[in-house]
């Protein structure tokens, strides 16, 4: 990837998840003190997962979790 934003862009999730290793992490931290339009990115994402953790609350059906677990494997 030539583009700085595009190996930020492809990590921010998890990132913002807390699910990537530290060097990567460490990564996306110093170029996001550099880049606002990434800033900017990660701000709606975080925006987005408060958002959805507000309003979906419930659990999912117990089918559903059976399909998604189906799948997975």
């Amino acid at each position: 990837m030539d583009d700085p934003c595009d190996e930020v862009l492809v990590e921010i999730e998890r990132y913002l998840d807390g699910e990537c290793t530290a060097e990567a992490a460490a990564v996306v931290r110093a170029h996001l003190e550099d880049c606002s339009p990434c800033v900017d990115r990660a701000d709606f994402q975080r925006h987005v997962r408060a958002l959805l953790a507000k309003r979906c609350q419930e659990p999912a059906p117990a089918h559903l979790v059976a399909r998604v677990r189906e799948r997975l494997q």
